[in-house]
């Protein structure tokens, strides 16, 4: 839900949300928003790593549908996704599928300090053995696909070098069956 004051990633601006008119008043309702493009669950572009790339608008609305692999983390205790880390017994079904999920268990955390610290993130490798199948993009329930620390950003280089969409800060992901 995008409200008033939710949380954001550390240094991003607050997200504002003023009444800017009222029926009563006015005869109608509108809202001013003030707000980053990457808070609450949102989707990485090219552009937003690499200078040129793509943009969300740019490319074709098949590109944002398909068949999805949901690949639950939370029941392991594991901060580095990497290539030997659990991701390859999957990989038959890579093959086919357009989104990887990776279900870590840690939107849980959302609205705590907790939630920006030590969260499960691919690394290097990771980024570059899911990078290797005909994805569409990989989406987590943590603030980023890479580390905290990680400042070279390396797994969303690697994936958007390939246009390979990321989601960030997905949620109820243990509704999904």
């Amino acid at each position: 839900v995008i409200e008033d004051g939710m949380t954001v990633f550390p240094g991003t601006p607050a997200v504002r949300i003023n009444q800017f008119s009222r029926v009563e008043k006015e005869g109608y309702a509108e809202k001013v928003l003030k707000l980053a493009t990457h808070i609450g669950t949102h989707m990485d572009a090219p552009a937003h790593m690499i200078a040129g790339g793509k943009t969300l608008d740019t490319f074709k609305t098949g590109r944002f549908m398909g068949k999805a692999l949901v690949i639950p983390f939370s029941h392991i205790d594991l901060k580095d996704i990497d290539q030997d880390s659990y991701l390859k017994q999957f990989e038959s079904k890579l093959h086919t599928t357009d989104y990887i999920i990776l279900n870590t268990g840690w939107s849980l955390n959302w609205g705590t300090g907790q939630y920006f610290k030590n969260y499960p993130a691919l690394d290097k490798k990771g980024a570059e053995y899911i990078s290797a199948f005909p994805l569409k993009g990989v989406g987590i329930d943590a603030i980023s696909i890479d580390k905290e620390d990680c400042m070279t950003y390396d797994a969303h280089h690697i994936l958007l070098e390939k246009e390979i969409l990321i989601i960030e800060n997905l949620c109820n992901l243990n509704t999904i069956g």
